[in-house]
């Protein structure tokens, strides 16, 4: 942790919490499902770290996230509290009609709202960061170390020690990223996500340990950003698209290049989002949505509904999305610009839309520890943009631009 590992004294427990305000330790599981902690002995799950939760604080059943259900979009709203269409982040990674993926979103110049780390700091406190998405060269973490080649657990929880003991910041988030890939490669409950996510749990009771010595009136969140489902097909709706006449390509293979569009498949996951060139084009959108009817027509397409701009106007997707299609329960997106629309495949997914009551399977976590939290607290369905108000309710730091309610976490 070089970036980061100046020895420094420990400031002794802020005054500041002795004026009503609490440090945060924010800690992220990415692809954490509430029942894998709700429900971890019908899982065989051993992880006496987040269960101890369920006794000692306040609880989600449920925190309905924001769409599309991946990373990127959903830790900004974590750290802003409010939809992609307000802070900008609108998937993992930005639109780009070409037939490589692009970068994901990672600066966090690229975030248009304020975040708790930027109240923070302007409040005069310390703000350090472990591995959290779109937050690279960020002038407002103080101590920051930002997603690399290592994602080991347990170098993350040393690093996150580390930070605590020499840095002292009274706002520090951190992400834990290996259960999201091993539910990737091996789907939700795997033998695999099992044991990645029994290591998670060890390495965050060394980080809350280490936190509680240094902010004993501190709070300490546990996050996810979305939960996962078990997938059999993989649907290429692009190479779909290259069928229909909506895209252009030359070349072979690997080498094949984009060479004009009409329509293009932004890729989700569990869902996709469908890019018109020319929104003014009456034709061609006109053209899409007969094509994306009759493949929804199709039970072997895996598609459960289509999406108007109208319907999800209020969801905070990206205004250059005009059609989002929403996949079956077993059924993602797959990048194949050519070849079958639909493959079987394995492993699991993330990105499905997901509503209160569509797609639970999507939902993500929230517990949170500390003096004056309520014990055994179950606050039942939540909504994802009240967990920064929440947060900056307890920095007594300022995030205007969240207008969601904070949660009732303090009393019983």
């Amino acid at each position: 942790m070089s970036a980061v590992c100046a020895q420094t004294n420990p400031a002794a427990p802020a005054a500041a919490e002795a004026s009503g305000r609490h440090p945060v330790l924010m800690i992220s599981i990415d692809g954490l499902r509430p029942d894998a902690v709700l429900e971890a002995d019908k899982y065989g799950l051993t992880i006496p770290v987040l269960r101890s939760f369920l006794k000692e604080g306040s609880y989600a059943q449920g925190v309905i996230n924001v769409n599309p259900t991946v990373t990127n979009p959903n830790h900004t709203t974590l750290v802003t509290g409010v939809l992609p269409a307000e802070h900008g982040i609108y998937n993992n990674r930005p639109f780009a009609p070409t037939a490589k993926l692009p970068k994901s979103y990672g600066s966090y110049a690229q975030i248009r709202a304020t975040t708790l780390w930027g109240a923070a700091k302007a409040a005069g406190l310390k703000t350090g960061s472990i591995f959290w998405p779109v937050s690279k060269k960020a002038a407002d973490i103080d101590f920051n170390l930002v997603e690399g080649d290592d994602e080991d657990d347990a170098k993350i929880a040393d690093d996150a020690i580390a930070l605590i003991e020499q840095k002292n910041p009274e706002l520090l988030t951190v992400h834990f990223v290996w259960l999201d890939h091993q539910q990737h490669e091996y789907g939700p409950f795997s033998a695999e996500g099992n044991a990645a996510l029994e290591r998670i749990d060890t390495a965050v009771g060394r980080v809350v340990t280490a936190y509680r010595k240094t902010h004993p009136g501190g709070v300490v969140a546990v996050v996810s950003d979305h939960g996962f489902d078990k997938v059999t097909h993989q649907v290429n709706l692009n190479a779909a698209f290259v069928d229909a006449g909506f895209i252009k390509l030359a070349g072979k293979g690997d080498e094949q290049e984009v060479t004009s569009w009409k329509a293009f498949v932004w890729y989700v996951g569990g869902s996709a989002m469908i890019v018109l060139q020319d929104r003014k084009d009456q034709k061609t959108k006109t053209r899409v949505a007969e094509y994306l009817q009759k493949l929804a027509a199709d039970p072997a397409n895996g598609i459960e509904r289509i999406y108007a701009r109208d319907e999800y106007a209020n969801r905070g997707l990206p205004p250059a999305a005009e059609y989002v299609v929403a996949f079956k329960p077993g059924y993602r997106m797959g990048n194949a610009m050519a070849g079958p629309l639909v493959k079987e495949s394995k492993g699991g997914a993330h990105g499905a839309f997901s509503t209160r009551s569509v797609r639970p399977d999507m939902h993500s976590s929230f517990f949170i520890t500390g003096p004056g939290i309520a014990a055994g607290k179950n606050l039942g369905l939540i909504d994802m943009r009240q967990i920064a108000p929440t947060l900056a309710g307890e920095l007594k730091v300022a995030l205007p631009a969240a207008k969601a309610p904070m949660l009732p976490i303090r009393g019983q």
